[in-house]
C-alpha cells in the first residue's frame, strides 16, 4: 500500500459511501477497497459513524481550502465575491468521485451529515463576511451588516439543489441564477454620492 492506511481507509469509506449510502456501506466493503483489515479500521475510528464524519469533514476541509485559494486569486472585491459565488456553485453540482449520485442516497448522506451542516454553513459565512467587510473598508461596499448579510446569502446558496436536475434544466437554471447572483453584487457596491 503506497499511503499510509488512515488515507486508504477515507478513500476507501468516501468511494463506499457515495455509491452504497450510509446504512448499506459495510465495514468489510471499505475495509477490502482500502486493502486493510477490518480491524485497521477500528484502530483509526472508533464507529461507522465516525469513518463517515471524518469523510465529510475531509471533503469539507477540501472544499473551504479550494474556496479561500479561489477568493485569493481574485484582484477585487467585487471579482472576491464572483469568485466565492462561482466556486460554492461548482462545489455543489460537483458529484463525489465525478458520479452521478441517486436521490435516495444524497438524502440518506444529508440526513446522516445534518449535524456538521451549521458549523460549515457557518465556516462559508465567515469567508462571505470577510470578503463584505474588506469590501466596505476598501470604499468598494455598502453593507451595514456584513455577517448577517453573509450568513443570509450563504442560507439561500445552500439551498440550490442543481445537481438533483437534468443537465439540461440544470445549464437554465444556473443563467437565471447567475443573473440573481449579479443583482446581489449590484446591490453591494457603494452609489456614488447623487
Amino acid at each position: 500500500m503506497s499511503q499510509d492506511p488512515r488515507t486508504a481507509i477515507l478513500n476507501a469509506a468516501g468511494e463506499v459511501f457515495a455509491r452504497f449510502g450510509f446504512k448499506k456501506a459495510s465495514v468489510e466493503d471499505i475495509a477490502r477497497r482500502a486493502g486493510v483489515g477490518k480491524g485497521s479500521i477500528y484502530l483509526h475510528f472508533e464507529s461507522k459513524e465516525a469513518l463517515f464524519e471524518a469523510c465529510v469533514e475531509r471533503g469539507y476541509g477540501e472544499s473551504l481550502a479550494e474556496l479561500n485559494a479561489r477568493v485569493r486569486r481574485a484582484k477585487t472585491p467585487e471579482a472576491r465575491v464572483r469568485a466565492y459565488i462561482q466556486c460554492k456553485l461548482e462545489q455543489q453540482t460537483r458529484a463525489p468521485g465525478g458520479q452521478r449520485l441517486e436521490l435516495s442516497t444524497i438524502f440518506e448522506l444529508g440526513l446522516q451529515a445534518a449535524h456538521l451542516v451549521p458549523r460549515m454553513l457557518e465556516s462559508d459565512a465567515a469567508v462571505l463576511a470577510s470578503l463584505l467587510e474588506d469590501g466596505v473598508e476598501q470604499g468598494v461596499f455598502t453593507v451595514a451588516e456584513p455577517r448577517s448579510v453573509a450568513r443570509g446569502f450563504v442560507a439561500l446558496l445552500s439551498q440550490i439543489t442543481v445537481k438533483l436536475m437534468p443537465r439540461e434544466a440544470e445549464a437554465a437554471l444556473m443563467a437565471s441564477v447567475e443573473h440573481c447572483f449579479d443583482i446581489f453584487i449590484r446591490g453591494l457596491l457603494k452609489r456614488p454620492p447623487g
